[in-house]
């Protein structure tokens, strides 16, 4: 690859000023090479189990009917809004991964039957004149598949399975089918279902409609700490996470108004009020002054974790490439154990699917598992292989379709052609902006450990070669510290009994990922100055808030520098009020 006339002109004149001054220089005879880059995946989760009981109001008794109960499985059609009966059969305390429990005398879980899921735990029926009287019950869910990375505080767990929430005996209810649960590293997350049920009107029980099935939000979580045996609150130990409820707005349409006022008022997440506005069933899930409202804040979960390892990893051989886009780079994966991921399409429908391994361009939100649409993810057709065990590269039209070996160990290795001219002349959405190698599941399967991404720049990243070498130069003055800025992101707010999260970013004026230590401190006068010494990984770093006393605390920031990015003066980055 040949240097260009300006680069030759400037080689020239430094050469000529070297010597001029009486020293000497030598150049490298052949390009450097950059070193190879390793990307961590996320730990596969082997088994996942999610308790929730949803509310006292789930589980307390009503004015008709008995009482508000769960069931597992996807309830039937009764055909009219009326109560359910043993008879029907649509009660259910176990369907495949889902199993219903409630507290019996001691407090064990015991599966409740149709004469005892109304019961208390001393075994007295439910009251509705009590919001304090319950029975207790909650869905239990198994067998969740996903991932996790407990150093990046993010899980991403699908589970199988349906459960059905009835009230007012059986007047009104709705399923809730393969929740999934996604936590960000910022410690939110958040937890989706499928919804589906029926249409009825408490002042006219003779409306009955099928509602079409609908993605809906369960719940929204905050400050949650991921860790290799399951979810945990911010800065404990403690496993029941409550979803957020306490001082949420919704816009409630044609529906009773949302009270906001006294100790209990709040809401489920907006989507899920919208959904119960079709099942008749809305104000039973936010404060409508109502008698019953103490009844209807979100109950605590919790998600149990048995996690595998090592994480699946990918090394590329070069990560920097030269201003013309153009490269053959060298792609490696391990742990990609091909048992995790299995495909839902012809040709490997059934079979373990493997992995797409491809050089491509895309949207900062891109994972099949995260329901990225395909237009998120934009590859070079000739620089994209899939990864599958011998038996099926045949199956999927050998090498020439691309077909290269995972090993039953599940590694692989391949060479990817890079061009990045010919990728834009294809990827040219406006949302596609991450170059990069990036692997994840082939044939359709979902398998989020799979999902990874290393980063490609394009530029010069090699010296240019002369023909006649000369001797050694003068020593290279060290480059200087790039200046770094310093933002603070999301904060959830810390109490005088709990801990709160923040995070920061520091951008280095460069361009790289910085990297080094950052002291964040919290003041408030009269009161002990609190500091959190963080480490900073790709520029980010997640900041664990301590107890503090009420009032209003100031928040500053300081980054101790590093051979690379310097450093910071103690730099002001806001207040927050503590108020409880």
């Amino acid at each position: 690859m040949s240097i260009t006339s300006r680069a030759r002109r400037g080689l020239a004149t430094t050469v000529a000023a070297v010597l001029a001054a009486g020293g000497v220089v030598a150049l490298a005879a052949t390009p450097a090479q950059a070193a190879p880059v390793t990307t961590v995946g996320s730990n596969p989760v082997l088994d996942a189990t999610f308790t929730w009981g949803l509310s006292d109001e789930q589980g307390g008794g009503a004015f008709f009917g008995g009482c508000n109960f769960l069931s597992a499985g996807a309830a039937g059609n009764t055909g009219s809004s009326r109560l359910w009966t043993e008879a029907d059969g649509f009660y259910k305390n176990v369907d495949g991964n889902v199993t219903i429990q409630k507290p019996d005398s001691t407090g064990a879980p015991v599966a409740p039957t149709w004469s005892t899921k109304c019961q208390t735990a001393a075994g007295t029926p439910v009251v509705a004149a009590s919001a304090a009287s319950k029975t207790g019950n909650q869905v239990r869910i198994t067998a969740g598949k996903g991932a996790v990375s407990v150093a990046d505080n993010t899980a991403n767990i699908q589970w199988t399975g349906s459960f059905t929430s009835v009230f007012y005996g059986g007047l009104t209810y709705w399923s809730a089918t393969n929740p999934k649960l996604v936590v960000k590293a910022d410690g939110t997350g958040t937890v989706t279902a499928t919804a589906s049920g029926y249409g009825t009107d408490m002042q006219d029980t003779t409306k009955w409609t099928t509602i079409a099935p609908r993605t809906i939000t369960l719940a929204t979580l905050k400050n949650v700490d991921v860790t290799s045996s399951g979810l945990v609150v911010g800065g404990s130990s403690s496993p029941a996470i409550t979803p957020d409820y306490l001082g949420v707005t919704v816009q409630t349409g044609t529906g009773t108004a949302q009270a906001t006022s006294g100790a209990s008022w709040g809401s489920f997440p907006q989507s899920y009020i919208d959904f119960q506005q079709l099942t008749g069933q809305s104000s039973y899930w936010y404060s409508s002054g109502g008698a019953r409202d103490a009844a209807k804040p979100a109950a605590p979960l919790t998600v149990g974790l048995a996690v595998a390892g090592p994480a699946p990893t990918v090394t590329v051989s070069e990560s920097a490439i030269e201003a013309d886009g153009t490269a053959t780079v060298t792609v490696s994966g391990r742990n990609f154990d091909p048992a995790l991921a299995t495909g839902s399409r012809p040709p490997l429908a059934g079979k373990p699917s493997g992995a797409y391994v491809a050089f491509g361009k895309y949207a900062d939100v891109w994972k099949p598992s995260e329901s990225a649409a395909a237009s998120a993810r934009s590859n070079l057709g000739s620089a994209t292989k899939w990864a599958v065990l011998a038996a099926d590269t045949a199956t999927i039209g050998g090498p020439t379709a691309g077909a290269i070996e995972l090993a039953a160990d599940g590694s692989f290795t391949t060479e990817l052609s890079i061009d990045k001219g010919e990728l834009d002349k294809t990827a040219t959405a406006t949302t596609l902006k991450n170059y990069g190698v990036y692997t994840y599941p082939g044939g359709g399967a979902t398998q989020p450990a799979y999902e990874t991404y290393t980063p490609l720049s394009f530029g010069s990243t090699q010296p240019p070669v002369v023909e006649q070498p000369v001797v050694t130069p003068p020593a290279a003055q060290p480059a200087a510290p790039s200046k770094v800025s310093v933002k603070r992101g999301s904060t959830s707010k810390p109490t005088t009994r709990k801990t709160g999260r923040t995070s920061i970013t520091v951008k280095a004026a460069n361009g790289s990922a910085v990297t080094g230590k950052a002291t964040v401190t919290f003041k408030k006068k009269g009161q002990k100055t609190k500091t959190k010494t963080v480490t900073i990984k790709n520029g980010k770093a997640v900041v664990t808030i301590p107890r503090l006393a009420k009032g209003t605390w100031t928040v500053s920031v300081k980054y101790a520098g590093t051979a690379s990015f310097a450093r910071t003066a103690t730099l002001k980055r806001g207040s927050f009020t503590v108020t409880k």
